[in-house]
């Protein structure tokens, strides 16, 4: 039977777009105009007889239809072989060691439930997490790849966004017991408030909840994210917690949501490599898989930079 394939370019073009979510930065990434991305998308969209972004004139911004969030899933797991089985044939190295520095919270996390997927495309690269302490800058030596908190820009270095989310109010189900039930965000107050020292989010929270600030939040501060978690799960407290790093202890009812209000979303994750380094076949693997990671379905609290209104 012979096979029913699109032209290329015009999936490459399509992949690009989906990926970075913007026509503008496809066009810079492929070294082609603007036009000639929007020209090859379309193109595969007649091929394919369907929509695959629904196009906001106005914000100058692209967002995926159902069809194409789909078709970009099936095609990035086929480029990624594809792409591994190219580097192989041309003597690239896709194998031996790649050192990724993360923090305790995003390897258990996040990284951990999806690490099966890695090895099934790339199993001869031997990923090594070093653990790190202070993930907002590239240390001096030990790592390939950084996963920055946050993303602020450093000289010299590669800062991709790649992951945001809200943070709410929850606690375990033993302090409800203890304490009753929170009716309204003031009840909050008269609680132990815990804190990390990266992403001390309360004031905000407050604000989105009653409009104004209660003064001065008291409560310990935790080196991260992940010991704050683990002092709520002991009932010690309420955390803010990242919707897109507690989803399991949520489904198991370990923590408790306490509040339907929600921090704005914000950036909690970046890869961070040098610029040197962008065209390394194994950060380029990397990279192309967390990216994929990321755009798979997630809970409803968790946005990617690709679903962030950018300009096309």
């Amino acid at each position: 039977m012979k096979r029913l394939l699109p032209p290329f370019a015009a999936l490459k073009a399509f992949e690009s777009a989906a990926r970075l979510g913007s026509f503008k930065h496809a066009a810079e990434e492929l070294h082609r105009t603007q036009s000639a991305i929007s020209h090859q998308v379309k193109q595969l969209e007649e091929f394919l007889d369907t929509s695959l972004f629904d196009r906001d004139k106005e914000k100058s911004a692209i967002r995926l239809t159902s069809q194409g969030k789909d078709y970009y899933s099936e095609i990035t797991e086929v480029l990624d072989h594809l792409s591994a089985a190219t580097h192989r044939t041309r003597g690239e190295s896709l194998s031996g060691p790649l050192l990724i520095g993360a923090t305790p919270a995003f390897t258990s996390r996040w990284f951990l439930p999806r690490m099966g997927d890695f090895y099934n495309i790339y199993p001869e690269i031997s990923l090594e997490i070093v653990p790190i302490d202070q993930p907002l800058a590239f240390p001096d030596s030990g790592i390939d790849i950084l996963i920055q908190y946050g993303s602020e820009p450093t000289d010299g270095y590669r800062v991709e966004p790649f992951l945001t989310t809200t943070r709410f109010p929850v606690c375990s189900p033993t302090l409800i017991e203890k304490n009753g039930e929170f009716t309204k965000p003031s009840d909050l107050l008269g609680q132990t408030l815990l804190k990390d020292e990266y992403g001390d989010s309360w004031q905000e929270w407050f604000e989105a909840a009653e409009g104004k600030l209660p003064g001065k939040v008291a409560g310990p501060v935790l080196p991260h994210c992940e010991l704050t978690l683990r002092a709520a799960k002991a009932g010690q407290g309420v955390v803010l917690g990242y919707g897109a790093l507690i989803e399991k202890e949520l489904a198991s009812g370990e923590l408790i949501q306490l509040f339907d209000i929600e921090t704005r979303g914000t950036i909690v994750y970046s890869l961070t490599y040098p610029d040197s380094e962008a065209n390394r076949p194994k950060i380029a693997a990397f990279r192309n898989w967390i990216f994929d990671q990321v755009r798979l379905p997630q809970n409803n609290r968790v946005t990617v930079e690709q679903q962030i209104s950018e300009t096309a």
